[in-house]
């Protein structure tokens, strides 16, 4: 399977510290790919860098030249939900069209909210949505103008289980129907590893393990993702 993201020695400093060392994986075209590592590890930084929100110092960052990828055919979610608090859920979709300098029918704005299941909020301002109905309208947001990859940080966050189960459903639908690549940074890893087909796994800026998640567990014999990344970090520290 080809490539879509490929990063090679990719380095970044803040104030004279390394947070990125060297950095180097590959995403596949049309894969889940969960990115995984301890608080700090680096994990919200390569995700800026790859959106291109700061600079790198070192490295190369590239794109499948033949998908064309540019900002617009990217869609993320950084930092938790972003919305428009005094908007609804439709204008808070028309300002992310507007903004990405894409043309976007009332019908297709209509179609992503009811995919996230906001159908019936209706004209309700955000600023009175729960965290839930907050997170669904990220991922609406995130999808304006089909990107061919998304890019979601924590997107289950603080849901409750109803919740999570709902977003995990939406990644397979999403992932099915439209074979959009997905990397997904999150702490839980017993739902991650229900999505997902290969892992990065990065510990204080530096890469642990790229590929896929079979090959993940069988490397440290262990039958859940949460299992091999604890075995996988502590035998880093046993090194250290």
């Amino acid at each position: 399977m080809e490539n879509i993201i490929e990063f090679k020695n990719v380095c970044k400093k803040f104030n004279k510290t390394d947070v990125i060392k060297n950095v180097s994986f590959k995403i596949k075209k049309g894969s889940v790919c969960g990115f995984v590592g301890p608080n700090g590890a680096g994990k919200t930084t390569i995700i800026k860098l790859l959106l291109g929100i700061i600079p790198k110092d070192k490295g190369e960052i590239n794109f499948n030249a033949e998908e064309k990828i540019s900002v617009n055919k990217i869609g993320s979610i950084v930092g938790g939900p972003s919305y428009y608090a005094n908007l609804d859920a439709y204008k808070n979709i028309q300002l992310v069209a507007y903004m990405k300098d894409i043309e976007i029918k009332k019908e297709e704005i209509l179609e992503l909210i009811d995919l996230v299941g906001l159908k019936n909020a209706g004209k309700k301002k955000v600023k009175n949505y729960s965290l839930g109905m907050k997170q669904r309208l990220s991922i609406a947001m995130s999808l304006v103008g089909n990107p061919k990859v998304l890019i979601w940080d924590e997107p289950i966050n603080g849901l409750d289980p109803e919740g999570i189960i709902e977003v995990r459903q939406l990644i397979e639908k999403i992932h099915r129907d439209n074979n959009i690549t997905f990397l997904i940074s999150s702490h839980i890893l017993n739902e991650l590893d229900k999505v997902i087909d290969d892992i990065i796994l990065i510990n204080a800026g530096e890469i642990m393990y790229s590929g896929s998640l079979d090959n993940f567990l069988q490397k440290y014999q262990c039958d859940t993702l949460e299992e091999s990344y604890i075995t996988c970090i502590n035998a880093k520290k046993k090194v250290e």
